[in-house]
């Protein structure tokens, strides 16, 4: 089959007859309470019956504009009413505890796995995936006919569960590249730019939980002004136009680019893909980003897919298929030219509950991971070529912030639209000084156990050469950073940070050791058993690796972003890419220039060549390509209030402070203090 989108989505949709067949068998299942893992029937069945329904309204009102935002609602509840985590998840299938205690370990988990999988299965509607239902049919109905036989044995569930979900392998990845890379995969981008925006049922358009913040968030932008709004997105726009030119990209020779929006704030993407327009791009738009409405979920059946289907020969036969695939949708894929992403911050944190019944990798898995998300990496790579790409992140505050939002929201504003020269010019003279090192020391003031040696490449040619990246908000709004990629060997010492939410997971007292360079030793403090509190860390931020190397250490510059953030008293609420700004961060896994380090990579302020884009682990890409990248990059930020000071040390033991007693002392920089003195 050619790469042609609408031959694709032909394909699966042709399914359709035959899910509605399966439909039929599937109403007309008895399952009395007696009847075997009754319960896990019971509910898997409601589950794509509920499912079925809903594509019924969706045939007859495709819109939406015929049914009332009461009925809606009334369905968006009583489709997630499973998993609300106070009254349903406690109780359901989709619980690995709930799940285990009726049917003991092996199958508790195994059940509450794949019906947690067809919980995902309302998105195929919208795109007429009658494929990936037919699927989730067939699997219910298999289990079924193997329970009135009296298999109901691990082994032969199992079995079936992979011979269901590996059929067809070749077409569904078809169809998840084209809707992941095709412009005319644009269902969403349809909503976002012809929906009646005022008339908020358009939301439910996405078959999503649509939870009172998504709502709140599409009331605010609906009132915000016109004016206001459109140069935001031409400043965001603008600010993707200029992470090429200061990288010396060409945009131009690109025809997408994608934009990733929060549910809510359509209007704010609706102009964005008018300015991408204006600037000869058509976009891309995949389904705006929303919170959900349990995450313990989430984390509960992270390991899933894996743990249930990956081996050797899984591995080989999907990449086969996998190459085969990226090879048909080489050249639209080539075309990318990177994402425009918005995203929202102010969630109430996440601290998980860590369980004992969920499904985890084997130590073969995790090995079988890694080799995975390498090679799909590496040739995935080979089209879509960083050198070529680039991007732009900017963060706003959710309105499940609390009762502040508005304000947070215009503070947040004034943190993104702070100006990129003016900060340039002040973080030159911070790179000028950090540029002598032969290593950096970072010590944290008393009550923080910080203190880290980071050890620097050296320069051979200092008139034309540096170490250090002056980042303004271009790639990564907003303002305020500068960062390398450090020297492995050499590299040594504690970091510590007392709170500080990543990835959606709270860690309290973080601890990474670093020897050489790599991670040697882990802790927090989130559960009284220190074992648990390892196990966290190495689920959620190693794995599926057992350490990982240092990959960037930066120090941030913009004190406004930290004075708002004290102000409001929202740090710990803060994403990574405005709490990265706030104080020197270090990231575990891949360096910043990860693929495309033979690019150059020339200051946009001197002209000088960025030689500091690899260490000693990228370093073997040509040899070892597989094994050159971990493909993770986590940022560590450790914030002012915890920071006694920062110190280039050269190398004839010349010590020149950064920033000493949480403020900054380079000639130049004095500037920077008076957010921090203002309090």
């Amino acid at each position: 089959m050619s790469a042609d989108y609408q031959s694709i989505r032909n394909h699966v949709a042709a399914f359709k007859p035959q899910c509605l067949e399966n439909i039929k068998s599937i109403r007309s299942l008895i399952i009395t309470p007696d009847f075997p893992y009754a319960e896990f029937f019971v509910s898997y069945r409601q589950n794509i019956l509920q499912i079925w329904d809903y594509c019924a309204i969706l045939d007859a009102d495709p819109e939406l504009k015929n049914t009332s935002r009461e009925e809606l609602a009334k369905l968006n509840k009583e489709f997630y009413a499973s998993v609300e985590p106070v009254s349903g998840y406690p109780v359901s299938i989709t619980n690995p505890d709930y799940a285990a205690a009726l049917y003991g370990a092996e199958m508790g988990s195994f059940c509450s796995a794949i019906y947690t999988e067809t919980r995902g299965l309302r998105q195929s509607i919208f795109n007429q995936n009658y494929l990936q239902i037919l699927q989730a049919q067939s699997i219910l109905l298999a289990l079924y006919a193997a329970a009135i036989e009296g298999k109901t044995d691990y082994q032969s569930w199992l079995s079936i569960y992979k011979a269901e979900n590996h059929k067809n392998f070749e077409l569904k990845m078809q169809f998840s590249i084209s809707q992941g890379y095709n412009p005319e995969a644009n269902y969403f981008k349809n909503i976002v730019t012809t929906a009646d925006l005022s008339d908020l049922r358009y939301l439910y358009r996405y078959g999503i939980y649509l939870s009172e913040y998504d709502f709140a968030m599409a009331e605010f932008v609906s009132q915000y002004p016109a004016d206001q709004l459109a140069s935001l997105a031409k400043f965001i726009v603008q600010s993707w136009v200029d992470g090429f030119v200061r990288a010396k990209k060409d945009y131009t020779i690109k025809r997408y680019a994608t934009v990733l929006i929060p549910v809510g704030m359509e209007r704010l993407g609706k102009l964005l893909i008018a300015e991408l327009s204006a600037i000869g791009l058509e976009s891309k738009v995949p389904l705006p980003n929303s919170v959900g409405i349990n995450r313990q979920l989430g984390y509960d059946h992270r390991f899933d897919n894996k743990a249930l289907n990956l081996n050797r020969e899984y591995l080989e036969e999907t990449f086969t298929v996998f190459a085969q695939v990226i090879e048909q949708f080489k050249d639209v894929i080539a075309l990318q030219a990177g994402p425009v992403y918005v995203e929202l911050f102010g969630e109430t944190p996440f601290s998980p509950e860590s369980k004992t019944t969920t499904l985890k990798l084997s130590p073969e898995q995790q090995n079988l991971s890694r080799e995975q998300n390498a090679r799909y990496s590496q040739l995935y790579s080979q089209y879509a070529k960083r050198e070529e790409s680039s991007f732009t992140i900017i963060a706003f505050p959710s309105p499940e912030i609390g009762d502040k939002f508005s304000e947070i929201f215009a503070d947040t504003l004034k943190i993104n639209l702070l100006d990129s020269m003016h900060y340039a010019k002040i973080q030159q003279h911070i790179i000028d000084v950090l540029d002598t090192a032969d290593f950096v020391q970072v010590k944290g003031k008393a009550g923080n156990d910080t203190d880290i040696k980071v050890k620097m490449h050296p320069l051979s040619d200092p008139e034309h050469q540096t170490l250090f990246e002056n980042c303004v908000a271009d790639v990564n709004i907003p303002v305020g950073e500068v960062f390398t990629s450090p020297m492995l060997a050499g590299t040594n010492g504690v970091l510590h940070v007392a709170d500080i939410y990543l990835d959606n997971l709270r860690y309290f007292n973080l601890r990474i050791e670093f020897k050489d360079g790599w991670v040697s030793d882990y802790s927090c403090s989130n559960f009284s058993d220190s074992a648990e509190g390892k196990k966290y860390m190495h689920e959620n931020l190693l794995l599926p690796h057992d350490s990982l190397p240092i990959g960037e250490f930066a120090i941030g510059t913009n004190t406004t972003a930290y004075q708002i953030a004290r102000k409001h008293d929202i740090l710990a609420l803060l994403p990574i890419l405005i709490i990265e700004k706030m104080g020197p961060h270090f990231a575990i896994g891949d360096t910043c220039f990860s693929h495309e380090e033979d690019a150059p990579h020339p200051s946009f302020m001197n002209g000088k060549e960025m030689i500091a884009v690899e260490n000693e682990k990228s370093a073997t890409r040509k040899n070892d390509p597989i094994n050159a990248y971990t493909q993770q990059h986590m940022d560590i930020t450790l914030p002012y209030e915890m920071l006694e000071s920062i110190t280039a040390v050269a190398k004839n033991g010349t010590r020149t402070d950064i920033i000493r007693n949480g403020r900054f002392v380079v000639p130049g920089t004095e500037e920077l203090n008076i957010p921090l003195d203002e309090g």
